[in-house]
């Protein structure tokens, strides 16, 4: 296995290489950290008040800035491929991603903290959106526990059924078990308590989450994990079992809806505090 960590060398960074510290032995993976430094800004951005000079002092900084970085790496993880680019974080790490073919993608995310990041999303989520590959991403905040005990989050649905596959992978590596959630929206409250659904819809409504609870049983038993059908929107079904079960690592399969109006893949990295693997 080869796992990609672009580092900003933040706390969040820390957090997701933590994890990847105790993938690496199991694994038997190849790590490769990654950092890039932004492009230089050009003449025109200072008009009359650029000089040679200047140009001399902001190319130097520039050089000292990639030598304190390279020492950096290298105290990160003397025995890992190392890299330093100039360029576009997200294209850097997007092209490092399929040049080097690897298998997992992990990230700090720091979240959104403007308007037009809310709107287009974080560097983490963007190579979320954008690549074929599984990503781990770790906010600051969250706890890195000894994984022993994975939370995978399925929809019935190919992203979330390759991320059951996938945190198998990992499980049977470290040692760890798996409970399989899946959340079923709850009946919405009627605005007028006299007001409450049509007896046949709740029976059809019992039907329905029978079947899905046989559905589930079907799925989780080839993966030897424990299945567990809640009644609740799935945000809060995936925190509340994290904090309920002792969940080390949740494993959730990319949400197909719009980064515009939100989704569950991106309240799930706000609300986890645990890392969140993220599958395509």
């Amino acid at each position: 296995m080869k796992i990609l960590h672009p580092t900003d060398f933040s706390e969040a960074s820390m957090k997701a290489l933590e994890v990847v510290r105790q993938l690496k032995q199991p694994l038997a993976a190849k790590l490769i950290l990654l950092h890039t430094l932004e492009p230089t800004p050009r003449m025109p951005i200072y008009g009359d008040y650029w000089t040679e000079r200047l140009g001399e002092v902001i190319e130097q900084a520039q050089k000292d800035a990639l030598e304190q970085a390279r020492k950096h790496l290298r105290t990160l993880d003397p025995e890992a491929e190392h890299h330093l680019e100039i360029g576009h974080p997200l294209k850097v790490i997007l092209d490092y991603a399929k040049k080097k073919n690897v298998d997992l993608i992990a990230m700090g995310t720091h979240g959104a903290d403007t308007l037009l990041e809310r709107v287009l999303g974080s560097i983490t989520e963007r190579v979320i959106e954008l690549s074929h590959k599984p990503v781990l991403a770790a906010r600051a905040g969250v706890e890195v526990r000894p994984l022993k005990h994975f939370l995978v989050s399925t929809a019935l649905a190919d992203p979330s059924r390759r991320a059951l596959g996938f945190a198998k992978k990992i499980a049977d590596a470290v040692g760890a078990r798996i409970t399989l959630l899946h959340a079923v929206e709850p009946i919405a409250e009627p605005p007028i308590p006299i007001h409450m659904p049509d007896p046949r819809y709740i029976e059809e409504r019992q039907e329905l989450i029978e079947q899905l609870a046989k559905q589930l049983d079907e799925l989780a038993a080839p993966y030897g994990a424990r299945p567990m059908l809640k009644e609740a929107k799935p945000v809060d079904a995936i925190c509340k079992t994290v904090a309920e079960e002792d969940v080390d690592a949740v494993f959730i399969g990319k949400s197909r809806q719009s980064r515009f109006m939100g989704s569950v893949t991106r309240e799930v990295l706000e609300r986890a505090q645990v890392p969140v693997f993220i599958h395509p």
